[in-house]
Formats: structure tokens, sequence, C-alpha cells
């Protein structure tokens, strides 16, 4: 079989296994009888999640799906007489947020998704040094939910950084950490505002027996944390309020090391799956993993 051809295989398979996880996991759930829209997980957090199913404690279950693309103005690195040059991005992400899902194989007719956010962005790479990289970030940008025919202003921003701890010819490990804070407006009671802490660590190690054009695949996995500086507080129904403070995230996927995966006219630094929960297990959450969460 050719490689192409084993990339989209494998691919195909990793979306059918993430959705059939999901179904199965985190089954949809209408919301409780009397309880206010408003109250429920906002839409508009849509945009700040990569495409994969959320749910909280089984109260309703979401599936995302986040169209990403980017433009690179210029890469990030150092020049031959070592002066130090950014690296500067332009995002364009656009989520659609599918709130009820009865038939799976139709899951992609626009009509199941019940919302839709645009939140362009610009990201800077920044080289400190040959080893320690800063990524500042801004978006801004909007959203609709087509039941309520309710429109909001979403923003987020924040630092992200990649420290590398060490590197040889067969792995590469870094140590991670992002500041972040987001919102959303008109907000309900003040909830419409997210900020938080992350830190963990990013492993590449080579697959000696696993190529692509004789080439060798790494296996590429990351271990992070993420605290909340606020509570967030999810109703459940009239007498149960879920409150999540923190949540762990580990991702394994497959790539080519400092090359790209391409397929067609896309292409990705890997291709895997992420994995979340929070530390109350009442937050749970199964997403595709295709970029290191520095770049993301």
């Amino acid at each position: 079989m050719p490689n192409k051809h084993r990339i989209c295989t494998f691919l195909a398979v990793l979306l059918g296994w993430s959705a059939q996880l999901g179904a199965q996991a985190m089954p949809a759930v209408s919301e409780p009888t009397g309880s206010e829209p408003e109250k429920q997980v906002h839409w508009a957090t849509a945009a700040f999640f990569g495409t994969g199913w959320y749910t909280v404690s089984d109260n309703r279950s979401m599936f995302i799906f986040r169209i990403p693309p980017r433009q690179t103005l210029r890469q990030s690195g150092w020049t031959e007489a070592g002066e130090r040059q950014l690296g500067i991005e332009i995002q364009y992400p656009v989520a659609l947020g599918l709130h009820q899902l009865d038939d799976l194989p139709d899951f992609i007719a626009f009509d199941n998704y019940g919302t839709i956010t645009f939140t362009p962005g610009v990201e800077v790479e920044i080289p400190v040094n040959e080893r320690w990289y800063l990524r500042p970030f801004g978006h801004i940008g909007f959203g609709y939910e087509r039941q309520s025919e309710e429109w909001a202003g979403i923003w987020y921003g924040g630092l992200k950084s990649r420290y590398l701890l060490g590197s040889s010819a067969e792995r590469r490990w870094s140590f991670l950490s992002s500041l972040y804070y987001a919102g959303y407006k008109p907000e309900y009671k003040n909830r419409g505002r997210y900020g938080g802490l992350m830190s963990g660590f990013e492993f590449d190690h080579r697959m000696r027996k696993l190529q692509i054009n004789d080439e060798p695949l790494y296996l590429n996995w990351h271990l992070t944390y993420n605290y909340l500086f606020d509570d967030l507080q999810f109703h459940i129904n009239d007498n149960t309020v879920e409150t999540i403070n923190d949540t762990w995230e580990l991702g394994v996927a497959l790539g080519r090391g400092d090359q790209k995966l391409k397929i067609w006219f896309m292409s990705f630094e890997h291709i895997g799956l992420s994995f979340k929960a929070s530390s109350n297990g009442a937050y749970k959450a199964v997403s595709l993993n295709f970029r290191s969460p520095f770049t993301d």
C-alpha cells in the first residue's frame, strides 16, 4: 500500500475511533427540564476547544469540529549572523458546535450544528535562545447560535512557552507552559471569563521500525496540567452545580519529527488523540491531536 494511502487510512480509522469512543463514553443528553439555557455550558466556549467530544457530568455532550486555517508569514529562528528572527503566524479558526447527535453518519450535515464561531488572531514566536521559545497570541471574533439567534463577541489571548530540556538522535523532550485569559460578551452573571495556567512535558521518540518513504516516524506524546484561576460552575439542574477547577491532558500521536505530515493540501505536525479530564472526574473529553500544545 502506498505511504500516502497508509496515512489516509490511519486518519480515517482515527476519526472513526474518536467518534465511536465519544459516542460510547459520552452519550448526548438533552437539557434538564426547567433549566435555563444560559446556565448550561455556553456555546461560545466552542472557540477555545479543538475538534472532539466534550462532556460535563453526563449533563450535556458536545461535538466540536474546528477548522484552523493558518498562514505563516515568517519562520522564527536565528540568522547566519546570529540575529534573532521573530516568527509571525496569522490564524483563521472556525469552530462548529454540534449539540444533538441522532445519527452518527450524518454528523457533518450543517443542519446538525447549533453554533458557529470565527476568531481570527495573530501568534508571534520569539526565540529567547536556542533552547527557549515564547509565543504570545491574541484572538478576537464573534459567534452565532442558531436556535436562539444569539450573537456573541469572543476573545482570548496569552503567552505560551517551550523550553528544550534535552535532545538526541533518538528523542527530544521539552517543558511546556502557558498563561491565558479568554471570554465572551454578553456574559451570564460574570460567567463569561476564563483564565488559567498550564504546565507539562512533551516528548518525541524515534520509531526505528515504523517508517514513511524510508524515513522513521516519531511517537509524540505530552502530559499537561491546567489550573483554572476561577472555578467553572456548570448548572446540571436546579439543585445541582458541578465545579471544575483543573484539567489533565494526555496526548499521543505519530509524526515525522521536524517535518510535516502532508495529506492532499493539508499538513500536520502529527496525527493522534488527546484525552482530557478534570481531577474530580466531572469533565471528560476526547479530541484530535494535530499540533503541539505550544503551536496549537
